[in-house]
Formats: C-alpha cells, structure tokens, sequence
C-alpha cells in the first residue's frame, strides 16, 4: 500500500471502530444484565485468571470465556447489521442473476438468527463459541478480502474492556425500559440503554 492507502486504513480504524465496539460492548452489557448464570460464569473465569488485577494483553489468551460472551453477543447484535457489497461481474447466486454494479445486501442479522444454521438461534448461549462455527455463518465483521481491518483490533479492546469492568461491577438495567434495537449505520438501542452499575461484593474494599 502507499503511504497515503495506509494512512486512511488507520483513519478508519479509529473514526469506524470506536462506536461498533461500544455498540457491541452495549448489547453485551444488556445481555449479561438477563442471564445471571452467564454472568456468573464470566465472573468465574475473571477471579480465575485475574485475580482482581487489571487484565493485560498477554492475559486475552486465557480469557476464553469473556471472548465466547462478547462473540455470543454480536452474534444476536451485530454492531455492523446490514453490509453492501457491489459485484464487479455479473453472477448468480441460488438461480438469481445479479448484474454488474448491482447493490447486494448481507444482513448478519437475519443470517446469525438463521434456524437452520445456529441451534436455538434466539437463545444468548457463549457455549456455542467453545467450538469455532463453519465459515460464513458467523459474520460480525464480514468476510473474504473485504472483512474489517479493525476486527483483531476491536475483540482485543472488547475483552479487555469487559473483563475491567465485570470484575468489579454488575450492570443492571433500569426497571421497565424499552428495548428496540435500530437499525442505523451501526445497530444501537433506540431509546438508550441506560444501566445501574451494582459494586461486586468481592471488589469491595
């Protein structure tokens, strides 16, 4: 790449990824809030490994758990819900012809929701992320030569974050607020998600 190709991958990293790792980190955040056993299970593995330190990269490796929730979790919420793609060539895909420079839209929701693909697929379970899915079934940040440049980048910063924060607190959403995701550039909650930060009794001091 030129100087100036790598100079705009790194723009995009910065301006695109911030808020598709804070959409993400939301809907898990959300999630955790109505699944106490999961939760339990998170914290399990952040006493194990951490021990009330803050998390390190070189801890991420061991952070297996807190990966399967926040992959879980885009699974349901995608951060990049909807992806446009243009062919260059004309194709067919299942008996359809698709002409050159025809817009093309892959919906990681509707895809990640797929019953014949993911078994009990409206079900929040990160046990399903012990074992890598087949290709193509799982898509939060694309796939082939156009998938995120940022995706390693975003899980590293995920998990980290997760794992500072669920140590020491529990989120709990507020009583009665209305949950409709929108579908915007990035899926977010309509009417906000606001939380109430519980301090764990093990962190007290």
């Amino acid at each position: 790449m030129t100087a100036k190709e790598v100079r705009d991958e790194v723009v995009t990293i910065f301006m695109a990824g911030h808020e598709t790792t804070a959409q993400a980190l939301t809907w898990t955040g959300y999630l955790l809030s109505l699944h106490p056993s999961v939760e339990a299970k998170l914290h399990q593995e952040l006493t194990t490994v951490l021990n009330g330190r803050t998390p390190q990269y070189e801890d991420i490796a061991n952070l297996r758990y807190t990966r399967m929730v926040i992959e879980e979790s885009m699974r349901l919420y995608p951060p990049a819900h909807t992806m446009a793609r243009e062919p260059i060539a004309p194709d067919y895909i299942l008996g359809h012809r698709i002409p050159a420079g025809a817009i093309v839209l892959i919906a990681p929701w509707l895809l990640h929701r797929k019953a014949s693909l993911w078994d009990q697929p409206h079900r929040f379970n990160p046990d399903r992320f012990a074992t890598e899915p087949p290709r193509f079934t799982y898509i939060p940040f694309g796939a082939g030569q156009r998938i995120c440049i940022g995706a390693a980048f975003a899980m590293t910063e995920a998990i980290l974050i997760l794992a500072t924060v669920a140590q020491r607190y529990r989120l709990r959403l507020k009583a009665g607020h209305p949950i409709e995701p929108r579908g915007l550039i990035t899926l977010r909650p309509r009417h906000g998600l606001p939380m109430t930060l519980e301090r764990r009794q093990s962190c007290e001091r």
